[in-house]
């Protein structure tokens, strides 16, 4: 059983494939984070694998062992840290993000999928984050996509297709997950976790239709508790002088070379926000992503400008195509945390949303 959801056409497709035997060498998983990619490809190596009749089961020994990361021809990269490797690599001559998939990493990798099966039908190499890969290492698995030996899968799984190179593209069988619709979300989520009507439609439309994301939310509080931290540190952020702006800008410079995916996440959010302030300018507030936030939208949208409100969209934008291009962090931050426009606090009064955490200090 397909443990996916809101994918039935790509889950027909594959299943269909599957049936005739028509296995790409090599699939690219495309969709925003926590839109359940992994959960698809991790079905799909099931499926391959399955020691049933209508694979994949998710019961059986082959399934069993894909689903607690035990099978033997399930395979990932090994973290960087443990790779060893003599001399000099390409790695080594451009300055990364630490979070990159280097080429050592896919020397040890290719190397074991080059050998046979050992436990089930296919050996399959998942690579979560494939848009992490560095030049060098995407280059070096070239041969291996267009040349694959027998039996063997290759999944690939990317957020930005536009940091993945063409070559890499064209050599996959291409997967869009996409987000589900948010009416649609929100009765799965009432129906199969029991939510109530008014949490399941928060969580659809918060979510924005990732149903990772909103069954994450829905089983742990904390998801909920950090997008709140994260909105109202876009908050207080339009209420900072430049001292504290600059504190800000040290901070998530620091953070971002521990979690970089924490960082981007948050930037994230803060886009949802200004979007939500376009949404409310332009008269369409019923499309407002943020609904539990509506009152501090509505204040700020009176205090703000329609171009100002874009511009800081676009350098929102600018800011995370900029840390993909490997510009300094530190200048990225501060370049952006600079740029966000001043409200102050006696011009939006804010009254905190159920379920937020009331920030009593104010930062001039």
């Amino acid at each position: 059983m397909w443990r996916t959801l809101g994918q039935e056409s790509t889950i027909e497709w594959l299943s269909n494939s599957i049936r005739e035997g028509a296995i790409h060498h090599a699939y690219l998983f495309l969709g925003p984070e926590h839109v359940g990619k992994m959960t698809l490809a991790l079905d799909l190596a099931c499926a391959l694998n399955c020691q049933s009749d209508n694979p994949p089961c998710g019961e059986c020994h082959a399934c069993s062992r894909i689903l607690e990361w035990k099978h033997a021809d399930v395979l990932v990269p090994p973290p960087a840290n443990e790779v060893d490797e003599d001399g000099e690599s390409e790695d080594d001559k451009t300055a990364g993000p630490s979070n990159s998939i280097l080429i050592k990493q896919m020397r040890k990798l290719d190397h074991m999928a080059n050998l046979p099966p050992f436990e089930g039908k296919w050996k399959v190499i998942l690579i979560d984050d494939a848009d992490r890969m560095t030049v060098a290492s995407a280059n070096y698995i070239l041969k291996t996509l267009e040349e694959p030996p027998e039996h063997i899968v290759w999944m690939l799984l990317a957020t930005n297709e536009n940091a993945l190179l063409d070559t890499i593209i064209s050599r996959c069988q291409r997967v869009d997950v996409r987000p589900m619709a948010m009416p649609e979300l929100a009765n799965m989520l009432m129906e199969r976790y029991g939510a109530d009507e008014e949490r399941a439609n928060l969580l659809a439309r918060v979510s924005g239709g990732r149903t990772g994301w909103a069954i994450s939310a829905m089983q742990d509080d904390s998801v909920m508790t950090a997008r709140a931290s994260r909105l109202e540190s876009i908050i207080q952020l339009m209420q900072m002088g430049p001292t504290a702006r600059f504190d800000l800008s040290r901070e998530m410079d620091q953070q971002y070379r521990r979690d970089q995916k924490a960082v981007l996440e948050t930037l994230d959010v803060w886009t949802t926000w200004w979007r939500d302030l376009m949404m409310m300018k332009t008269s369409c507030a019923d499309t407002v992503v943020n609904v539990d936030y509506v009152n501090d939208l509505n204040e700020q949208a009176q205090s703000l400008t329609l171009e100002l409100v874009r511009e800081s969209i676009a350098n929102l934008d600018e800011a995370r195509e900029n840390l993909a291009l490997n510009v300094i962090p530190r200048l990225v931050f501060d370049s952006l945390v600079y740029s966000i426009p001043r409200v102050l606090r006696s011009t939006a009064e804010r009254a905190t949303p159920t379920g937020a955490a009331q920030d009593k200090s104010e930062t001039e």
